[in-house]
């Protein structure tokens, strides 16, 4: 029962990952390059950019958005778009945390950060904006580092457009990569070496 405790939300995401590489599997004549596209394509303009405005502040993973907008929009239109968005989340997030989260959610925020494993998007733009940084730096250091590593997914969105698989592959060994770094760096920080 401890070991269920303690690792849960690692069983949990691996559930989710076998679940959803079964569905693939089943669903795999279904899938392919012409399908994604034209997912990709079809999307509405409009309705995608609000959206892409408006989930990754309510928690939706922003990957997702910033995948899409390579296949949608090409990878000069995709990152004009994802920096506008990465911006206006910054814009966003920074008054709502400091104004309506910090009255009524530290007890909220903490158990937040306490339930999720590696903070996703939107929780760090949420605990940054809490801390007593100026806007300043919040917005000038934070969404140029989000705009820059948006430029992987919104990359690998591009490269199925252009149909270079050789980019695919390098932008998911880049993010393998870089997950990997992230492990490796958090393992040493709590754990320095002696």
């Amino acid at each position: 029962m401890k070991f269920l405790r303690q690792h849960s939300m690692k069983l949990a995401a691996g559930l989710v990952l076998m679940a959803l590489a079964g569905w693939l599997f089943l669903h795999r004549a279904e899938i392919s390059r012409d399908s994604v596209m034209a997912y990709g394509k079809g999307l509405p303009a409009f309705a995608f950019i609000a959206a892409f405005l408006v989930l990754p502040l309510l928690g939706f993973p922003i990957t997702v958005f910033l995948v899409l907008a390579g296949i949608r929009f090409g990878l000069a239109g995709g990152m004009a778009i994802s920096a506008v968005a990465i911006v206006g989340h910054h814009l966003a997030a920074y008054p709502l945390a400091r104004k309506w989260f910090k009255d009524r959610g530290q007890v909220g925020f903490t158990a937040i950060f306490a339930a999720i494993h590696g903070p996703p998007y939107f929780v760090k733009l949420y605990l940054l904006a809490l801390t007593n940084i100026p806007f300043r730096i919040y917005l000038g250091v934070g969404a140029p580092i989000y705009i820059l590593f948006g430029l992987i997914p919104v990359g690998a969105g591009s490269s199925v457009r252009t149909v270079n698989p050789v980019w695919i592959y390098a932008a998911l060994g880049a993010l393998t990569a870089a997950s990997l770094l992230g492990y490796v760096l958090k393992k040493r920080i709590k754990n320095p070496p002696d």
